[in-house]
């Protein structure tokens, strides 16, 4: 029997052992914590942007008007003058009908083909058509 006894007190001392009330935790308080934000301070140091350099454009100044024309043909009828001037442009030049109301041959359409402001390249230029062209009919009227 001494067994038994010895038995169920080392079985109560380990329930004893086991069931003991541990103390309950306290419940902990919230900790108060500061955010500390640091202040962003702009760069103090200057960049230098290079802006590039505009250069400034002298606009050409306007061409004198030409004073010189080689005329191809001379109509009476404006609507042939116009028809020739429209043959003229699809062989490749810069045709224009001149009418010039006063002075002699005032009443004619002429139909220029080339227009010149310089004088010695307008004789140079009808010397050449005479000459290469084959156009003995063309002639230089001054404006």
């Amino acid at each position: 029997m001494r067994k038994l006894i010895t038995a169920l007190a080392i079985v109560a001392l380990l329930i004893g052992a086991g069931c003991k009330k541990k103390p309950a935790k306290k419940p902990q308080k919230p900790v108060k914590t500061e955010v500390v934000q640091k202040k962003v301070e702009k760069d103090t140091v200057k960049k230098e942007v290079k802006t590039p350099e505009v250069k400034e454009v002298i606009p050409e100044p306007p061409k004198p008007a030409d004073k010189y024309f080689l005329i191809a043909g001379s109509f009476e009828n404006q609507q042939n003058a116009e028809l020739f001037k429209a043959k003229l442009v699809a062989d490749g030049y810069d045709a224009r009908v001149i009418e010039r109301p006063a002075g002699p041959n005032g009443e004619f359409y002429k139909v220029a083909y080339k227009s010149f402001y310089d004088r010695n390249e307008a004789y140079a230029e009808l010397r050449t058509a005479r000459n290469n062209e084959g156009r003995d009919d063309v002639w230089l009227l001054v404006k």
